[in-house]
């Protein structure tokens, strides 16, 4: 399957269903289909999410947009809370989804990323994404603070080892050589 014909809403169902029940917040939801933009973005429809430097990193309004038609058309659940960054997007059950299918890269793609992103609080979150794109911290609201980004990505890196979920350096190398 070719990126180029891969809808801008596919991805944002793959990304979304990639949380599980556990769902994404609004920051999680907005760096995650960065990361895809970025990753991507030589790849992708020329009409996809586009980003700008806002108050806490690279934001784009049409997700949103988007996000409500899915809820409207029964395919996602916006559980909205208390305050906006409490809003939880999820896949709806019921909706008959079965496999949204994209090009297996980008499958993998987002699956880790979404892992990677869901494994962190919105500062850290921040942090990290300002870490990898500092260009992103112009027009920031965010205090950020590049030392206590390095020390988070290494105690999350240690945590993981712990738990089993690395990669071999050999595992690595082969994924970024497909």
């Amino acid at each position: 399957m070719d990126l180029k014909y891969v809808d801008s809403q596919d991805v944002l169902l793959a990304i979304i269903e990639a949380a599980k029940e556990r769902g994404l917040t609004r920051v999680h939801l907005q760096k995650a289909v960065f990361l895809v933009a970025e990753e991507f973005k030589h790849g992708l429809p020329n009409d996809f999410y586009k980003f700008t430097k806002y108050h806490f990193g690279p934001y784009s309004q049409e997700i949103y947009r988007d996000a409500e038609i899915l809820n409207e058309l029964g395919c996602i659940n916006i559980r909205y809370g208390a305050d906006r960054r409490d809003d939880v997007f999820s896949i709806d059950a019921d909706c008959g989804i079965e496999i949204i299918e994209l090009p297996d890269k980008l499958s993998r793609f987002v699956k880790q990323s979404v892992d990677w992103i869901l494994s962190m609080d919105f500062q850290e979150l921040v942090r990290a994404i300002y870490y990898l794109y500092p260009e992103y911290q112009e027009n920031s609201r965010f205090v950020y603070d590049e030392e206590l980004a390095i020390i988070e990505s290494f105690a999350r890196g240690l945590k993981q080892c712990r738990e089993g979920k690395t990669h071999s350096t050999a595992d690595v190398i082969a994924q970024l050589q497909e």
